[in-house]
């Protein structure tokens, strides 16, 4: 959900930090050094990690490009890494162009970073990530997922130093596959960093480089800012002169503040020309300015999780009464932004969903209390705790759910998380470094690996994809892209640990289904019956949105709900560049 997205890095990394432009040799007159403001806390910058959080995709999307764009409409854009394509039917391969683009340490962008990226990090058996199945139309990926085929049997090569060849899966469809390749979960990874601090590398501004149009510039901790800043090397040589070809903004520099506080500047600080974009705001900002606003749908579901390991979430009827107590649309008015969830996947899964709502948008109390009558509560204790993020919106969502969950005879407690310092040993120069991670991120990679430290937990649930396969995999067994249990046990079950037979048998026949409307039939039946049986209870369909100075022009959305600022104009902008 679009509640923050800024960057606070560790105090080590920031003796590293040089100022947005010096290390490319940019005059300070190539384009303009914008004001915005981009909210609070992210603390990874890996492309291919467990998302959690709608605005960590947003940031991957300005720091990391994949093989291709989906416009806002969700067509395939072939305007990022990829410079084209051709197909070979008979021999099932798709070889994709690289076009001439650079690290933002100034290394060219190869195909086996791209390779590399989804055979030994997406792919990699060991390593829990719901976005693996965006690429299980590729030859073996899905058996190397499940540990059954070795990461090097998989169908993608870097065939030349600036081509893929990838083998699909046969009954894959082509336009399927490249539109998963758009996301930003399959961005390349270089190996020589990955290799070297595979823990942390994402996370000291040191090792983080990026292949997008834009990098990690500056970091302030005392200040409470931090700057992204064009990369130069972005699908040109580093050595062109016309800096503001694919990039036209010099640098983006946002303020943060400290996670669980409130935003620090207002609609009205745009009026004034503190700031000329701001990605967010306080629940009063929003609900005075949303007239305001501009908006769009976003490919992720803000969702309750129930660790069915709890005997009381054990109970299907409690989770489905729990459930049916959620007044969405009371959430959405109180959030203004998002739209009151009718199933898990969005309206923009048109070919599964067909405007048939799901679940209710509005509190069936009474239901819930009548199906609750009839469960036996002995030896089950009736108190719970929801674990959620601390900004303002997951916890005024959360105070909504548990005004309703008392009513229904439940005690519950919230409890809000924001970060996890650990200490790491830096392998470059042997020094310990604290290091931040998110604290619900944690808890939800550790739930995809068979650890559930929650009762309930809030989190963005990550669709990834405009192929509805590809979030429906998430809570089946084999395909959930969490990984294998090496010995006897199989495989690691959703992050919930909701678990069935008729579930797996379904996304296993649409998997394989050749016609797509077999292939839709089967998916749909797939949500159904998970939210017939209260696996989860999606809440909100959320909406990215921003608030833009009239100075400002050229911000787009993608087909995902990122922003995409390469084209993003600032009238006067000469007036507000540093000395």
């Amino acid at each position: 959900m679009k509640k923050i997205i800024s960057i606070i890095l560790t105090l080590a990394a920031l003796l590293g930090c040089m100022t947005a432009l010096s290390s490319c040799g940019a005059p300070k007159n190539a384009g303009a050094e914008i004001s915005v403001y981009l909210g609070e806390e992210i603390y990874d910058f890996d492309p291919t990690d467990y998302y959690v959080d709608a605005n960590q995709e947003a940031v991957m999307s300005l720091l990391f490009e994949p093989l291709f764009n989906l416009s806002e409409d969700g067509d395939l854009e072939k305007d990022a890494m990829a410079k084209g394509y051709r197909v070979d039917k008979e021999l099932r391969q798709i070889v994709i162009e690289l076009r001439e683009s650079y690290w933002s340490d100034e290394k060219q962008v190869a195909a086996e970073d791209f390779v590399y990226a989804w055979r030994n990090v997406l792919l990699d058996p060991t390593r829990a990530n719901a976005s693996a199945a965006l690429l299980y139309d590729i030859e073996n990926a899905a058996d190397i997922k499940r540990g059954e085929k070795s990461v090097y049997e998989l169908g993608a090569v870097a065939s030349a130093t600036d081509e893929i060849t990838i083998t699909y899966r046969e009954g894959a469809d082509v336009q399927r596959l490249l539109k998963n390749l758009a996301s930003v979960a399959t961005s390349p990874i270089r190996q020589d960093i990955y290799d070297t601090a595979s823990g942390y590398f994402t996370k000291v501004i040191n090792y983080a480089v990026t292949n997008g149009p834009f990098k990690i510039a500056t970091v302030d901790y005392a200040q409470g800012s931090f700057t992204v800043a064009r990369n130069v090397g972005y699908h040109q040589p580093t050595t062109e002169k016309n800096f503001t070809k694919q990039v036209k903004p010099a640098e983006l520099i946002s303020s943060f503040n400290i996670a669980g506080n409130t935003a620090p500047v207002t609609v009205k600080d745009l009026e004034e020309k503190v700031v000329f974009y701001m990605s967010d705001a306080t629940l009063a900002d929003r609900k005075e300015n949303e007239r305001d606003a501009k908006r769009a749908d976003a490919l992720s579901t803000y969702t309750y999780v129930f660790n069915v390991e709890n005997p009381l979430f054990a109970i299907k009827e409690v989770r489905a009464a729990l459930s049916m107590a959620l007044d969405r649309e009371a959430i959405v008015s109180a959030i203004t932004f998002g739209k009151a969830a009718t199933g898990f996947l969005t309206e923009s899964y048109k070919d599964i969903r067909k405007n048939n709502a799901l679940i209710s948008t509005t509190a069936k109390t009474s239901e819930a209390q009548e199906l609750l009558a009839g469960v036996d509560f002995t030896g089950i204790d009736r108190s719970f705790t929801l674990t959620v993020n601390g900004d303002e919106e997951s916890v005024a969502i959360a105070n909504l759910a548990k005004s309703a969950w008392g009513a229904l005879g439940f005690t519950v407690t919230v409890e809000t998380v924001n970060e996890v310092t650990t200490n790491i040993v830096d392998f470059k120069n042997g020094e310990k470094t604290a290091i931040k991670d998110s604290a619900l991120q944690l808890l939800a990679k550790s739930a995809a690996s068979g650890k559930r430290d929650f009762d309930v937990i809030g989190i963005d649930w990550m669709l990834y994809s405009s192929d509805a396969f590809v979030p429906l995999t998430a809570f089946s067994t084999g395909f959930n892209g969490n990984g294998t249990k090496f010995g006897p046990e199989g495989f690691f079950g959703s992050i919930g640990g909701w678990r069935s037979e008729a579930y797996d048998a379904l996304i296993k026949e649409a998997y394989e289904a050749t016609d797509k409307s077999v292939r839709n039939e089967k998916l749909r039946a797939a949500e159904k019956l998970m939210l017939d049986e209260a696996a989860v209870a999606p809440v909100v369909f959320n909406q990215s949105f921003y608030f833009t100075s009239r100075d400002l022009s050229g911000v787009e959305f993608d087909g995902f709900g990122n922003a995409v600022f390469t084209d993003v104009s600032q009238k006067n902008y000469e007036k507000y560049l540093n000395d």
